[in-house]
């Protein structure tokens, strides 16, 4: 806690400034801890004959964001698609042209992306600028969870053609993920277009560093 406390400013917009320069007091306590969890490299990576053995699975993408967000995971969902995989794409409803002119089955999730941009717009930090918009932003949350267990159980809109996720992928705003993945009992991976989790080699993307102490 006492490195917690030299290391972290809490600023008014809700974000942490994180001071871990060299010149910082607490710099070689973090350079132990650095050095423990630090991730040998000679640790052997996987052989890509691996992938011989997996079977065909169903494979559920939950992708809340705008249009920027929907992309990477499309071009994802068609790479699957050619290992033989069934895979659904569910995002807003906004995106069913465009997910399905890929040739991606799509699903709806609740929640309006115009919405959400219109608040991260508003809002430069993390607080919220008035507590009117809380209630709007509880309401875009709740359609946004209650939409992500049919969308990963649910038979297709259009085809009736039944479907059961074997496997979710989903980005870190797809709130309720993984307690979703936990109900049915498959595994979840989350990916994103930046790093999302904190790591050795970057810190978390709401936590404020000095550059040079960002990067290696």
């Amino acid at each position: 806690m006492k490195i917690i406390e030299k290391l972290v400013k809490i600023q008014k917009d809700g974000t942490l400034e994180v001071d871990v320069t060299r010149s910082a007091l607490v710099a070689s306590e973090l350079s132990e801890i650095d050095a423990f969890g630090s991730v040998p490299r000679d640790v052997e990576e996987v052989k890509s004959g691996f992938s011989k053995s997996v079977p065909k699975l169903k494979i559920a993408i939950l992708v809340v964001g705008t249009r920027g967000d929907v992309q990477p995971f499309i071009a994802l969902a068609k790479r699957l698609q050619e290992f033989g995989h069934h895979v659904r794409l569910a995002s807003h409803v906004n995106f069913r042209t465009f997910v399905k002119s890929a040739g991606v089955d799509f699903y709806p999730l609740g929640g309006d992306p115009r919405i959400m941009a219109q608040y991260m717009t508003k809002n430069k930090g993390f607080l919220m600028a008035a507590p009117t918009e809380i209630s709007v932003q509880r309401k875009q949350v709740k359609e946004i969870i209650f939409s992500l267990l049919p969308a990963c159980t649910e038979p297709d809109l259009d085809t009736g053609i039944p479907f059961r996720a074997q496997a979710i992928i989903a980005n870190p705003p797809a709130l309720g993920h993984l307690h979703i993945a936990e109900a049915l009992g498959v595994p979840l991976h989350i990916f994103f277009t930046f790093p999302w989790t904190p790591t050795n080699e970057f810190p978390h993307p709401l936590a404020r560093t000095p550059q040079s102490a960002t990067y290696r």
